[in-house]
């Protein structure tokens, strides 16, 4: 088990079980559960996640570093595993070396939001312009208010799941090529997923998961900020002003035979 990356994908989703099920409260043991369906388990000081078993060496105390009660999303936590001694990290790798509950060993709940905008949605961006970001061949232009197909994006992350403010993201067009950025020029003319293709994504609003209806900046890997002005889509500077700001929209769900289609989020926990 290790401690990489800030992405909030699939490898970093853990889901939080306890033994009799309800509410998690501070001092519980509980299981945690990785994406591959092992939990994770400690053997002396090693933390790993090999078996689906819920034994002792898989049993975690999860204690409030601040309180009592409830187990809540943004609560600061420790968990202390069967050996008596608590998970920390030290650069990127988990283990449990000491009694301890203190910097090392303070890990942050968050809970994925359901209604966020999640990796291979499809997207819109508007522009302070009350125009749409669109793609026609290769050319990323802001010319009209339409949403059409043009208009529509594709936004993924590295990980999967949720976006967060501050994630690496991809968009790609309808044409199947990701957005890209040389010098200033904003363009969509390959489908690899390399350097130029990256941005990363900034809510004005602070941290957090990117939410339908937030406004944005997208950085290139330049540092500069994708902006519109006038028709033209470009990344020229590094202020996050109104030429830069993005508001994501999300296409409406049509009904279909009465029933409205929808995607169901599980709930996952990081630490």
């Amino acid at each position: 088990m290790q401690s990489r990356w800030v992405s909030h994908g699939n490898w970093q989703a853990l889901a939080i079980e306890k033994e009799n099920g309800g509410s998690v409260l501070s001092g519980d043991t509980v299981f945690l559960k990785t994406h591959t369906g092992a939990h994770i388990d400690v053997t002396g000081e090693t933390v790993r996640a090999r078996w689906n078993d819920k034994g002792s060496w898989q049993s975690m105390v999860i204690q409030k570093v601040s309180g009592h009660g409830a187990i809540l999303p943004g609560d600061v936590v420790c968990l202390q595993a069967h050996t008596g001694k608590h998970l920390d990290v030290e650069g990127a790798v988990v283990q449990a070396r000491w009694n301890d509950c203190g910097d090392w060993q303070k890990m942050l709940i968050e809970k994925e939001v359901p209604d966020a905008v999640f990796s291979g949605s499809s997207i819109n961006l508007l522009a302070h312009t009350g125009k749409r970001v669109e793609v026609e061949g290769q050319a990323v232009q802001a010319r009209w208010s339409d949403v059409g197909e043009w208009q529509r994006l594709v936004i993924e992350n590295h990980g999967g799941r949720a976006i967060y403010s501050g994630d690496a993201v991809f968009l790609k067009a309808h044409t199947g090529m990701l957005v890209d950025v040389e010098g200033v020029e904003v363009q969509a003319r390959w489908n690899e997923k390399g350097y130029w293709q990256t941005f990363f994504i900034e809510r004005m609003s602070g941290s957090g998961a990117v939410m339908p209806g937030d406004t944005v900046f997208l950085k290139a890997h330049t540092g500069r900020m994708v902006e519109v002005e006038g028709k033209a889509v470009r990344a020229r500077w590094q202020e996050q002003g109104s030429w830069q700001a993005l508001i994501i929209e999300m296409p409406v769900l049509r009904r279909l035979k009465g029933n409205t289609v929808d995607t169901p989020a599980s709930e996952t926990l990081r630490l």
